[in-house]
């Protein structure tokens, strides 16, 4: 470079000063970018977010590279020594290894950078980073090459460091199906439970996740989120039953993201790969014990490690907000595919097989609380019936009612009497109001005395307005049931009483009892669609107001913030989708009441709530497991599944399943293609396990779904449920997302039902 300049400098010819200078720059431009040795460069700003956030590499005065992202509305984050590893030779010699990048090159929209961390005198773990930004995602993709061979196993670690300025408590932190804010209503020794929150260490494993992704929400309206765009969850069976705390093996394809405060003071946020994580276990009735369950690669010569993760970041949102636009760039990323079914086939089997199972005995006419898939054997509790939440008697009477509308023959009028029986014989056996139970013994007709059927605000009133619908929907063609009227009436009659001044309602009451069982008014959203209907059949308007009284209650101390808690009723007050679905209801049916826009707003706020427990990405079973033992079967995608409650982050159902027309309805009354998008995925995906012609899998016949299926570790392993019973719900929702999207809107109903042409497929997605 000296000669170019003393060229420069004394040469004569113009035109040559001009080269050589050209020349200067460029080499003085590129020894910038190839930052790794040059003197004097301190900093290489490499792009501006949409937050107006700058991400720059910083030098150490030791000559190493670390990365900040500083000037947005987020709190400063950066990471000196962005190659993290983790040994572990035994359960007392952890050592945690760190490097700043010893190259960073700039380029197009982002950097190559280079890192080596030494292990002893034989092992080196190379880490070439790609930086990248694009629009408000700044991206990292890793690989880790092992060179040398080592006793025990390593995990890689991308981390950030936060400004200290911001604290644990500043943070609401959402993780789908974990936790949204607030930790109290999430269980105690769950991963987004109280215990963890006040260790202040939130990780979690990303197969547990609806989505692989964490956000940390700021008070200033900044966020922060971090995704796994390209999940793939790959373990063995040993390691999903959890049977050893330490593990090590090459075959552990599944992260870990959280974020926790360090001993100094700050927090730290990141991924670790493969996924180690800090929990609270025991017996529920035990004090919880704090442990390790760690997961290591083999240091092992040319072992690899590929990954990526990607890093949101927000401004002007609302946590609810958070909540929605973070889970739809997830959305919009994993891109979760649309596994069409045969709906009109579907629809048949399933009420087929519901009809077969309903149960007449000395003219009591009702469909049994629960049924093996695997064969014959009657369970205790098999003459149980249940109104509403996983029984919904009258809503599979419903369903009946309206296949025989559909099908004039002896099959469909066949069913029509099977429903009309089930609605007699549940109000003959539950005559009296208070309520005595929300069910009874079909063999002798007495209400039921069990928890489970205890008078449950959920159970009478979702059932009731199952039959307010039929009421109105059989009086249109002629057909008078003043009977149904009448015991739904005195029904809600008696509930407005027990309405309290904030407006909300107990849970439960004892049986045939004014006296409160569970005063919480957590699920206080249950009774508003069955009061607006009750103004609506009456024209009183004492019902509509009670109902508004009880959603600005539920708004009020849960949805504003983005939460909704208390929907399965075995599950009290613990954070759960159920309760999401439920409040969207509730607002939908205030909206087309009023027509007052801000009931709209509120659904969208509840369903985006409920769609962020859904699974978006296809988690594999365990690689050795034996298919005829796993519940969910290897191959069967995962997509549309969907979190249960927050207490067992990693359990499934197909309960959503019921929604298709609820979102069906937010497409429509908002113009928002997304809501359509997950009305789609919720009426084909979530039959991924039904029984079907051809794909009976291992149960006893077509028609069949077992209730549940853990895909998160625990004793039982990946892919295996708590049981393999049916309950009338199963058939019901998967019946009524159909049915309910069809009476609604039936060219939508044709449209998402439909597999696009190849052509038009692109076009649909």
């Amino acid at each position: 470079m000296h000669r170019f300049v003393e060229k420069f400098a004394f040469g004569q010819d113009w035109e040559a000063k001009r080269r050589a200078l050209t020349l200067v720059i460029l080499f003085v431009s590129l020894s910038w970018q190839a930052v790794g040795y040059a003197e004097g460069i301190k900093k290489l700003e490499i792009g501006r977010l949409e937050s107006g956030a700058t991400v720059s590499f910083v030098r150490s005065s030791a000559g190493e590279w670390g990365i900040k992202v500083a000037g947005g509305d987020a709190p400063v984050i950066e990471q000196a020594q962005p190659a993290g590893v983790e040994v572990y030779r035994q359960s007392d010699d952890i050592r945690k290894l760190s490097a700043g990048y010893k190259t960073v090159k700039k380029i197009e929209k982002g950097a190559d950078a280079y890192a080596e961390v030494q292990y002893g005198p034989h092992v080196l773990f190379r880490m070439h980073d790609v930086w990248h930004l694009k629009g408000s995602v700044l991206s990292v993709r890793r690989t880790v090459r092992v060179v040398g061979n080592a006793e025990g196993g390593f995990d890689s670690e991308i981390t950030f460091d936060m400004d200290r300025s911001t604290g644990w408590t500043d943070v609401n932190y959402m993780v789908p199906g974990a936790i949204y804010g607030d930790p109290t209503y999430d269980g105690d020794r769950s991963p987004g439970g109280t215990l963890n929150y006040a260790a202040r260490r939130l990780v979690m494993r990303e197969d547990i996740l609806a989505a692989p992704l964490f956000a940390l929400s700021f008070r200033n309206g900044s966020s922060i989120s971090l995704l796994d765009p390209a999940p793939r969850g790959d373990s063995t069976e040993e390691e999903t039953k959890l049977t050893n705390l330490v593990m090590i093996d090459a075959r552990f394809q599944f992260g870990a993201m959280g974020a926790w405060q360090g001993e100094e003071g700050a927090i730290h946020f990141g991924f670790l790969f493969p996924g180690t994580i800090h929990e609270f276990s025991g017996p529920r009735n035990k004090p919880a014990v704090p442990r390790w369950v760690r997961r290591y690669h083999p240091i092992s010569q040319s072992l690899s490690q590929n990954y990526q993760v990607d890093f949101r970041f927000g401004h002007n949102e609302s946590f609810p907000e958070v909540t929605r636009d973070s889970w739809r760039w997830a959305w919009n990323t994993l891109n979760p595919p649309v596994n069409y079914i045969n709906v009109d086939e579907t629809r048949r089997v399933l009420i087929d097989h519901l009809a077969a199972h309903v149960e007449t005995i000395n003219g009591r006419t009702g469909v049994p609380f629960v049924l093996s898939t695997m064969n014959d054997k009657k369970n205790w509790n098999w003459p149980m019936v249940a109104l509403g939440f996983v029984g919904k008697d009258i809503e599979c009477a419903d369903q009946l009612l309206r296949e025989g509308d559909r099908d004039k023959t002896e099959r469909g009028q066949k069913m029509r009497q099977l429903g009309l029986g089930i609605i007699t014989t549940a109000i003959q056996a539950l005559p009296t109001v208070p309520l005595q139970a929300t069910g009874f013994d079909i063999q002798n007709g007495k209400p039921w005395d069990h928890i489970w059927l205890a008078p449950w605000l959920r159970n009478a009133t979702e059932d009731m307005r199952v039959l307010m619908r039929a009421y109105r929907r059989e009086r249109l063609q002629g057909r008078q049931h003043p009977e149904w009227m009448t015991w739904a009436k005195n029904y809600v009659d008696w509930l407005i009483q027990q309405q309290r001044e904030d407006g909300s309602f107990p849970r439960r009451w004892k049986p045939g009892s004014n006296e409160v069982a569970e005063p919480t008014g957590t699920a206080s959203y249950n009774p508003v669609p069955l009061l607006v209907l009750m103004t609506e059949e009456t024209g009183d308007p004492k019902y509509q107001q009670a109902a508004i009284r009880a959603a600005e209650y539920v708004w009020t101390a849960f949805g504003s913030r983005g939460l909704f808690v208390g929907g399965a009723s075995d599950n009290p007050n613990i954070t759960d989708k159920e309760a999401g679905m439920l409040s969207m209801e509730a607002f939908l049916s205030l909206y087309e009441s009023t027509k007052d826009p801000k009931w709209l707003e509120r659904a969208q706020t509840a369903g985006d709530f409920a769609e962020s427990w859904i699974w978006i990405w296809n988690l594999p079973m365990a690689v050795d497991a034996d298919n005829a033992q796993l519940h969910w079967k290897k191959g069967v995608p995962t997509v549309g599944l969907q979190g249960i409650t927050a207490l067992n982050t990693g359990s499934t159902d197909e309960y959503l399943s019921w929604a298709v027309p609820s979102y069906a309805k937010l497409y429509n009354y908002t113009g928002d293609e997304h809501y359509l998008q997950v009305a789609r995925v919720l009426l084909n995906d979530t039959k991924s396990m039904v029984a079907l012609p051809g794909r009976q899998y291992d149960m006893k016949g077509i028609g069949w779904q077992q209730e549940n299926f853990r895909l998160g570790p625990g004793p039982n392993g990946r892919g295996v449920g708590s049981h393999r019973f049916w309950l009338p719900w199963v058939s019901a929702n998967h019946l009524y997302g159909i049915t309910g999207l069809e009476e609604y809107d039936p060219a939508l109903f044709k449209r998402i039902s439909t597999k696009p042409a190849e052509g038009k497929m692109a076009a649909a997605k």
